[in-house]
């Protein structure tokens, strides 16, 4: 089959939605499927055609960058040369997958999107904006692609934007090679000073919905020996080390912005439990929790839609209520004082991973939709 999957930014650009694509179009190709991912150029340094992994990537045209928005007007006239039997957009950001259905307007092939999450533009003019793109272009960009798709049914459902409309519920996917547990991390937790220490572990960019200060808030209700390790860099880190600061914990935390993809893992793997109190409708799915839990880790997540589905609640981690730091660090009291229940949550986490956010089960899912898709053409 040949697939073409067209996202806002790809690798080196990180995020989980260019994780999870990249996951797929790897899956996609090693099952033997001619892929295509078109996206685009956000950097003049990246080419624009190259063979990656064993499928295709396309590059193209883009007049910036707003708002974290590529304005990638290539688009369109990319997908028009290109011969596909399915094509599946991935939204937000939000231009691309406008773009792409008034390209793809005037043919006949199938075509799906995953609604990864809601929008949000920050500030007053990002709002303004924000609002004007769903009213005026996101509605029509939702009526021309033949599928939905969405990673959680609670997130789904709770979306103002998809209300009334036939959903797929497929997951995202989890590198299960590179994220497993048994990873060798004495070396770095030496290298670190985390030797006795109890490490909790956050992966995300520093942004203000992700919950970093509420982590910073309860590790001062934690006993000393408690350190917090936050993996990720973003706009918010010079205020973060400077809460930490007037927390008086500076040295219990230690912010990593310049962790490799090929080294997280091992950063991952030298903590006792993942935290990921994100806050807001930002948050479809949290393929990071995912990646924690296929290292082997339990994890603490916040109670909001999307995010709280990934794990089966008591079973491979505990919800804790939003910008609550109390409950926060009581939850991350009651997996550190009881370590046979933390090692039982980590490994029904990675059994979890196995068989729901594996690659080919979610290809597999993904394959049969673009088959249904195709049949009803």
């Amino acid at each position: 089959m040949r697939i073409v999957q067209v996202t806002p930014f790809f690798h080196p650009h990180a995020g989980g939605v260019e994780s999870h694509v990249r996951g797929l179009a790897r899956e996609f190709a090693r099952e033997g499927h001619e892929v295509t991912v078109v996206t685009s150029r956000y950097r003049s340094d990246l080419p624009r055609d190259e063979e990656y992994d064993g499928y295709r990537v396309l590059r193209t045209r883009s007049l910036g960058v707003a708002f974290n928005t590529p304005v990638d007007v290539g688009t369109g006239r990319t997908l028009r040369g290109l011969d596909a039997d399915v094509v599946h957009l991935h939204y937000p950001p939000p231009l691309t997958s406008y773009f792409a259905t008034r390209a793809l307007e005037r043919r006949s092939v199938p075509t799906c999107l995953t609604y990864h999450c809601d929008l949000y533009l920050a500030g007053a003019a990002g709002q303004l904006l924000g609002g004007l793109y769903q009213r005026v272009f996101l509605q029509r960009t939702l009526r021309s692609v033949d599928r939905i798709v969405v990673h959680t049914r609670s997130y789904g459902v709770t979306s103002a934007m998809l209300r009334g409309r036939e959903l797929a519920v497929i997951p995202s996917v989890v590198d299960l090679d590179r994220f497993r547990p048994g990873l060798d991390a004495s070396a770095l937790r030496r290298d670190l000073h985390l030797e006795g220490k109890r490490v909790l572990a956050f992966t995300g960019r520093l942004v203000p919905h992700k919950g970093v200060d509420v982590i910073l808030q309860a590790l001062t209700r934690l006993p000393k020996d408690v350190v917090f390790l936050a993996l990720g860099a973003g706009p918010r880190l010079p205020s973060l080390v400077g809460q930490a600061r007037r927390l008086r914990i500076e040295d219990r935390v230690k912010f990593c912005p310049a962790v490799s993809d090929e080294d997280l893992p091992k950063f991952l793997a030298l903590a006792d439990l993942f935290v990921f109190p994100s806050q807001n409708r930002l948050e479809g799915f949290g393929l990071v929790v995912a990646e924690a839990m296929a290292v082997g880790l339990p994890v603490i997540i916040a109670d909001m839609p999307g995010v709280r589905e990934v794990i089966e609640p008591g079973q491979e981690g505990l919800l804790v209520e939003p910008l609550l730091a109390s409950d926060l660090a009581e939850k991350v009291m009651t997996l550190l004082d009881h370590k046979e229940l933390a090692r039982r949550m980590g490994a029904a986490g990675r059994a979890r991973a196995e068989t729901r956010y594996a690659p080919p089960i979610v290809a597999a899912q993904l394959l049969k939709l673009y088959g249904d898709l195709r049949a009803a053409g």
